[in-house]
């Protein structure tokens, strides 16, 4: 897909967390080429710790279902979350757990790699939201994904296209903390 030059301190300062999103579809090259930007991570010993997991159309509601079938507490339905957007891309990191140092880096790793993601939708028009919280711990939600119990879910990343209203959205932050030592 040929994608309207942007540059990368652009795309940061654009890129807002936006958990509302319209119901127009998200082409699948698109979403391809959101995850060719994310495998540019910085990764340690290039171990390339990432999976990334396309839930889409009726698929989201199979998965919710799965989740509530497996039973457990939950604050909220899971649907609320799972069918926000019109495709969410679960991310997630093969553990290392006899590497502890290792295990780190690599969910270090898949964190920039979702971030990377962030920034390439933000460049190609697209809105964005990075979740976690009690649906990346759930076994139910691994089990459906087809991950290793002790595999983590880095981060449901929802995409999709903002309703007209929310796309432009203040920039607010507060000047980072420095410390410079010489």
């Amino acid at each position: 897909m040929k994608v309207t030059a942007m540059d990368v301190d652009t795309a940061i300062r654009e890129r807002r967390t936006i958990g509302v999103f319209s119901d127009r579809p998200v082409a699948q090259e698109v979403i391809e080429d959101l995850i060719e930007a994310a495998r540019w991570a910085p990764n340690h010993k290039h171990t390339e710790p990432w999976r990334f997991h396309v839930v889409s159309g009726s698929a989201r509601e199979d998965m919710c279902n799965a989740i509530l079938d497996a039973g457990g507490e939950f604050k909220k339905d899971p649907r609320g979350k799972l069918m926000r957007s019109p495709l969410f891309v679960a991310v997630t990191q093969q553990a290392v757990p006899d590497d502890p140092i290792r295990d780190q880096e690599d969910y270090a790793a898949v964190c920039c790699a979702v971030q990377n993601m962030m920034l390439a939708a933000t460049a190609r028009g697209l809105a964005s939201k990075w979740s976690t919280g009690a649906l990346a711990e759930n076994p139910a939600a691994k089990r459906w994904l087809g991950i290793g119990e002790q595999d983590r879910i880095v981060a449901y990343l929802y995409l999709g296209y903002a309703p007209e209203e929310m796309r432009e959205m203040p920039a607010e932050r507060r000047p980072a903390e420095v410390i410079w030592r010489e």
